[in-house]
């Protein structure tokens, strides 16, 4: 399954959507459609797991952050598991800076999280 968003494509590895934000920048007028498409994706209630890709993406602004806070919320109402990946330096200090690795999963590439998601411990 592959499908094209505008912000992000996605596609599907062991019944698990990753989302590939294609924006190198989340700001602005890119955050709304950033929160209407996630948003629009979650409507399949059977989504409890997902994996976003941020590797293409060198800066986001509190609206994008409010996003990623929005869709772990939605995961933990599921009892499911959200992973952001792939964080750029800047990205990353961000992160860490605001204590986000507190709030979400964080992991070096897809691959990773998908090891985690599908392991028997999980």
């Amino acid at each position: 399954m592959h499908q094209n968003y505008t912000i992000f494509s996605i596609t599907k590895r062991n019944d698990i959507p990753i989302l590939e934000v294609q924006e190198k920048r989340i700001y602005m007028r890119y955050s709304d459609d950033f929160r209407d498409e996630v948003m629009r994706l979650l409507e399949d209630e059977s989504i409890d797991a997902m994996i976003i890709d941020l590797s293409k993406v060198s800066i986001m602004n509190s609206a994008g952050l409010g996003v990623l806070i929005a869709v772990q919320h939605e995961m933990d109402k599921r009892k499911g598991k959200l992973w952001i990946v792939g964080l750029q330096p800047l990205m990353r200090e961000i992160f860490e800076r605001m204590k986000l690795p507190l709030l979400f999963e964080i992991g070096d590439s897809v691959d990773s999280a998908l090891a985690a998601l599908t392991s028997p411990e999980m």
